[in-house]
């Protein structure tokens, strides 16, 4: 979710060690809370078509994965099919209740001895938010643990099922974001093939073009603007970048740009990256606070000056993915960081090509996280751990055995191979990057799930 500035990265994830999960109840509780919310009904050319439903889980058990106590709901349905072909999750508990929560998704509702961990499950519990969806691949057998066949692009759907797990499930709340916008032929028929070299994937071509609204966001406050010319001309370098890799064969998504400014005082510097919380000057805070200049239909792209928790973080995501078409939580958008992409100029003054170029790397970059793609390898190398990388087949990775210099990460240099196992380094979604190197690398299945996603129409 954070990709940072030349030559390293690291990502802080709370890890979730190998266990079971048993119980016996799959019944659903007739008092469980529903609200149906329809967004969008038509299914056309004007904008996302999605459903939404939020409920209240209701705990009716216990169980202790890694020593911590969680609550569990029970087995709330889920449809896929090729008419919804893709779900999100977005869970929410109070900042006055710390604790780990996290969904854990069924093959079969009926028959909970199916259970299996998604890939968000194996690399990540939220504190406070966490976010999920299904598929997060095409193969799902690919994507899982142990692994299982699911199948979006069918008439009918599996009976699929998720449970909901707190530390504390006082006041949470689950949100299901579906997508309604029925597949093509194409979309239907896709099938993936296990990355051999490092251009695999590169050159599939999707029959229509998908569109994505944009909305970008400058930020501005005490600190003075984000930026000193806040058009879509003034950064039209780095938008344009973005424009191309998403225009790639591979992807064919069109992007739809607005611009606003917005004096956000207390968010135009960030001192906490995290979106646990809401509180001032966090990234949590900004997102939540900001739903009067958001846009449910589009992707809201912050535009801040600088963080200062960890210096030279380019950008980050609220989530992967983030929650399509909610405004007002603490994941609700992406953001990006103007003065860690000078490199020749100075705070206050406008960018220079090479560092709108940079800018538009980080843009392609979190907007994949946002709408449901991970790195394609994580920092520290590809080790056969379902949380070691994307849960993609086609995508180059990068083994921790390219670790030729024995940092204990697999740097962009160390991952520039021809095969399918020592690169990955030319992808927008390897967890690096580095000055005047483009990343515009897409596969299909990367491509397949960006235009799945609810938020795509």
């Amino acid at each position: 979710m954070r990709k940072y500035k030349i030559l390293i990265l690291f990502s802080i994830l709370l890890f979730l060690s190998h266990c079971v999960k048993k119980k016996a109840d799959s019944g659903i509780p007739d008092n469980v809370l529903t609200v149906l919310l329809v967004n969008s009904i038509l299914n056309s050319s004007t904008g996302p078509c999605t459903t939404t439903e939020s409920i209240e889980p209701i705990p009716i058990g216990a169980w202790s994965p890694n020593g911590d106590v969680f609550q569990y709901s029970s087995i709330y349905p889920v449809t896929l099919n090729k008419t919804r072909p893709m779900v999100q999750v977005v869970l929410e508990n109070l900042d006055s209740i710390p604790g780990g929560l996290f969904p854990l998704w069924y093959l079969d509702r009926n028959n909970p001895s199916t259970g299996f961990l998604n890939k968000d499950v194996a690399t990540y519990i939220g504190f406070n938010t966490h976010t999920s969806m299904l598929p997060y691949a095409k193969d799902t057998s690919y994507a899982t643990s142990p692994a299982v066949s699911i199948s979006n692009t069918v008439d009918t759907s599996q009976p699929l099922g998720v449970d909901f797990n707190f530390e504390d499930p006082a006041g949470a709340k689950v949100t299901f974001v579906n997508s309604c916008r029925k597949l093509e032929i194409d979309e239907s028929n896709f099938q993936t093939s296990t990355a051999l070299s490092s251009t695999s994937g590169l050159n599939h071509f999707w029959n229509s073009e998908k569109k994505l609204n944009v909305n970008l966001i400058f930020v501005n406050g005490g600190n003075g603007p984000a930026y000193p010319i806040q058009t879509e001309q003034a950064i039209e370098v780095a938008l344009n970048r973005w424009k191309e890799n998403y225009a790639k064969s591979s992807v064919r998504i069109k992007l739809n740009v607005s611009v606003i400014s917005a004096d956000l005082s207390g968010y135009d510097m960030i001192f906490d990256l995290g979106t646990e919380t809401g509180f001032p000057g966090s990234l949590g805070g900004l997102f939540q606070t900001t739903s009067f200049v958001g846009k449910p239909n589009a992707l809201n792209v912050f535009i801040v000056r600088e963080e200062i928790q960890y210096g030279g973080v380019l950008g980050v995501s609220g989530g992967i993915p983030g929650p399509a078409t909610i405004l007002g939580t603490k994941q609700s958008g992406i953001v990006v960081f103007v003065d860690a992409h000078r490199l020749y100029s100075n705070p206050g003054e406008v960018m220079t090509y090479d560092e709108q170029v940079l800018l538009g790397e980080t843009l392609s970059h979190e907007a994949g996280h946002f709408l449901g793609l991970w790195h394609v390898t994580e920092a520290y190398g590809d080790s056969g751990s379902i949380a070691d990388k994307d849960p993609l087949r086609d995508t180059p990775t990068c083994n921790s055995s390219n670790d030729i210099n024995f940092n204990g990460i697999v740097d962009l240099n160390e991952c520039l191979g021809g095969s399918g196992t020592n690169s990955g380094g030319r992808n927008m979604m390897f967890w690096s990057g580095a000055v005047g190197f483009t990343q515009g690398e897409i596969t299909a299945e990367q491509g397949w799930i960006l235009r799945l996603n609810p938020l795509v129409y």
